[in-house]
């Protein structure tokens, strides 16, 4: 009897003091190079965003200004003056260059972390691939698989360490 209440102090009380080891996945660009394009799409049919060459909520005023209609819509604006907008309810944005012209559709895929953003052309050919890692970091690629960048929060660098875009 001794020896069972030992044998059971001693494996309670050992379970108890176990360490919790947590870890989690570090990627590279090559790892995520090749789960970003492990469920690539190379082309879309472009019939849908059609009505979406031209951005319906882009105008300039009487002095020639340009005018972007923010309200009800989710905005992103870049330092190039290009700028995009996401439709959370599709999980598809459309990216404009500087006079509202429709450059890039992109779809995302996933709702928790990693999650795949797949850019398109106006012509529905693969521009690109961000593969985000988590919130505020991703890697970005083109069509060819070749490193374009990694997002840090509102910073992205190239190869060298560089920044080379930023977000506002």
């Amino acid at each position: 009897m001794k020896k069972v209440f030992v044998f059971l102090l001693l494996f309670f009380g050992l379970a108890a003091n176990a360490i919790v080891i947590k870890g989690g996945i570090h990627y590279t660009v090559e790892t995520a190079r090749q789960e970003a394009f492990s469920k690539v799409k190379y082309s879309i049919p472009m019939d849908e965003h059609k009505k979406y060459l031209s951005d319906p909520g882009f105008s300039k005023d009487k002095n020639g200004k340009t005018k972007i209609r923010k309200f009800g819509r989710d905005v992103t604006f870049f330092s190039d003056g290009s700028y995009g907008v996401y439709n959370s309810n599709k999980k598809i944005s459309y990216y404009y260059n500087n006079n509202g012209k429709l450059e890039e559709i992109s779809y995302t895929f996933g709702d928790i972390y990693p999650k795949l953003t797949v850019k398109y052309n106006i012509d529905g050919k693969l521009n690109a691939v961000t593969y985000e890692i988590q919130k505020g970091e991703s890697y970005m690629y083109d069509a060819n698989k070749r490193f374009m960048g990694h997002w840090v929060d509102k910073n992205c660098y190239d190869s060298n360490g560089d920044i080379i875009l930023m977000r506002k």
